[in-house]
């Protein structure tokens, strides 16, 4: 990973917590001297871990990189902890919030740390994780960062069934048998809906990177729901399904915005006709 982020890392948190960041950064993007960054990092490191604190909108955070995992923890801090690659746009205030793919769980403590600062009424968290690794780690910094949170294990989908599920790198594990694995297990798909459960929601921020089920969890669920629902999430196969990303919401009213588009891969953001009005972001999107 590039040293482009450095400025926002020194940034970040603490001056040891930044320079920790910086290590973990050069074992990524410099894997010729990984021992040397490593070896920087051992009195660091405890049972295989670094601890981390980070600022997020006017809380203190805490996280944990793993080292067996460097790679996928480092992204997920550095798009959730020293970016905010999801525009959460707080004007919106949700009191629901759905995190679909919560890998460890920054996402999760990142919308915390806003509707904090900003919501009047208590808000609901739901994490839906299907990784046993990842969940774990999610229950951890859910209590150490005192959120509390249901957490689901499984994916969001269409429709309830039961899938394979192709466990690699945290970050990389998907339902695509293509790519190399080291294990299989079989895991649960719930709905959008089954998500939201009997909550009575008034709005609804959803962050969804699903691998790939993006598509049918959409397609289920935007033709139903009428409360204001923000979504920020990920498109995979985006040449494949952009223009069914795109029907899906023009046909129900939704306001769509593609924020990045990366070889095959884009991020969205996307609000119902309800939501568009409390967004600031979004209000003067044509």
């Amino acid at each position: 990973m590039a040293f482009d982020n450095v400025g926002s890392i020194l940034q970040t948190g603490s001056f040891s917590s930044s320079m920790k960041l910086l290590l973990i950064a050069a074992s990524s993007s410099r894997p010729k001297y990984r021992s040397l960054w490593l070896g920087l990092l051992r009195p660091f490191t405890k049972d295989g871990e670094v601890l981390l604190r980070y600022r997020c909108y006017d809380r203190c955070l805490q996280c944990f990189v793993r080292i067996a995992d460097l790679n996928s923890d480092l992204l997920s801090v550095l798009e959730l902890g020293v970016r905010d690659t999801y525009n959460l746009d707080l004007s919106f205030e949700p009191d629901l919030v759905i995190d679909g793919g919560g890998n460890i769980g920054l996402f999760t403590l990142r919308a915390a740390a806003a509707t904090a600062a900003k919501s009047k009424e208590p808000v609901r968290f739901v994490v839906c994780e299907p990784l046993p690794i990842n969940i774990e780690q999610i229950q951890r910094h859910l209590a150490m960062n005192q959120v509390e949170a249901e957490v689901m294990a499984g994916c969001l989908g269409g429709t309830r069934r039961s899938m394979p599920f192709y466990c690699r790198e945290a970050i990389h594990s998907s339902f695509d048998p293509a790519k190399p694995y080291t294990s299989v297990i079989d895991i649960p798909v719930y709905t959008l809906m089954d998500a939201i459960g009997s909550y009575p929601a008034k709005r609804i921020l959803m962050k969804l990177d699903i691998e790939g089920m993006e598509i049918e969890a959409l397609e289920t669920f935007v033709p139903l729901e009428r409360r204001p629902v923000y979504i920020v999430g990920e498109l995979h196969s985006y040449a494949v399904n952009i223009s069914t990303l795109e029907r899906i919401f023009r046909d129900h009213g939704w306001t769509l915005e593609i924020c990045s588009v990366t070889h095959d891969h884009a991020t969205f953001r996307a609000c119902s006709p309800a939501a568009r009005p409390l967004l600031a972001s979004m209000r003067n999107l044509k």
